[in-house]
């Protein structure tokens, strides 16, 4: 039920998975979709952070689900959407969020480097996609918003690993929609600007993190960052019924970068 206490949210009814979702704009997500009125299936390989939230959203009522397990092997994003048909009986949305984001130039990053941000921002996406679209085929559809980046659609400094990883995600996003929209399946993409989540928080205790922190709020036409909770807004828009004749997109929620 919604918080007034009077409609029954924009996603009553539905069944959602929400990969990355102990903390940041995966946890926010979270929240709200639980406000809304969706089963929520939370994923993390965080296991501490899931019992946190767990915790956390007790007060805020609705079917809460955790599942601990990292997106980047097989078994376990399997694991993470068929829990939402064993729990739920069904998936109608995923979030695919989960990701880290390393700030390295291409002198300082090494080949580890580059594939551990492809296995968990590039792979991960692709196979908790993958699962989901076989468990959305067989109940008629859903929606899949996957996290993008403004680095995932303009070139960044320090970004060597993870903006292109974040073009995996907007060329992901756009291909499965094609693929997949005669079948009753919307594919779309948020590509956030600086957010303030706990990773970013952190910048300040960082090597050179305060004068990246200081310059790319500089960037943003708005003069801030944005906050975790104006993406889940995005997020749950581009989820819900309300966006039924929208796929493909990948919308900035950046506070004016990319229009620059």
């Amino acid at each position: 039920m919604a918080e007034n206490g009077t409609d029954l949210g924009r996603l009553a009814g539905k069944v959602a998975v929400v990969t990355g979702a102990a903390a940041g704009i995966g946890r926010a997500t979270a929240e709200l979709f639980l406000r809304e009125g969706a089963q929520v299936v939370a994923a993390d390989v965080n296991e501490p952070g899931l019992l946190r939230l767990r915790e956390e959203l007790f007060a805020v009522g609705g079917e809460l689900e955790t599942v601990a397990g990292d997106v980047s092997l097989d078994a376990d994003a399997q694991r993470m959407i068929q829990t939402a048909g064993e729990r739920f009986g069904r998936l109608d949305v995923l979030v695919a969020n989960a990701g880290i984001i390393p700030l390295l130039r291409v002198t300082d990053a090494t080949a580890t480097d580059w594939d551990h941000v492809m296995a968990i921002d590039g792979r991960g996406m692709f196979l908790t996609c993958k699962y989901a679209i076989e468990a959305m085929l067989a109940t008629g559809g859903g929606s899949i918003v996957c996290l993008s980046s403004i680095s995932g659609v303009a070139g960044q400094k320090s970004q060597a690993t993870y903006g292109p990883a974040k073009f995996v995600a907007t060329g992901l996003t756009k291909h499965l929609a094609v693929e997949w929209a005669d079948r009753g399946i919307r594919v779309n993409a948020v590509a956030p600007g600086t957010i303030r989540t706990e990773r970013v928080k952190a910048l300040p205790d960082e090597p050179g993190g305060p004068e990246y922190l200081a310059a790319i709020e500089q960037m943003h036409p708005m003069g801030r960052i944005g906050e975790p909770a104006e993406v889940a807004a995005a997020i749950l828009f581009l989820a819900s019924d309300e966006a039924s004749f929208v796929t493909g997109a990948v919308l900035p929620v950046d506070g004016g970068y990319l229009a620059q």
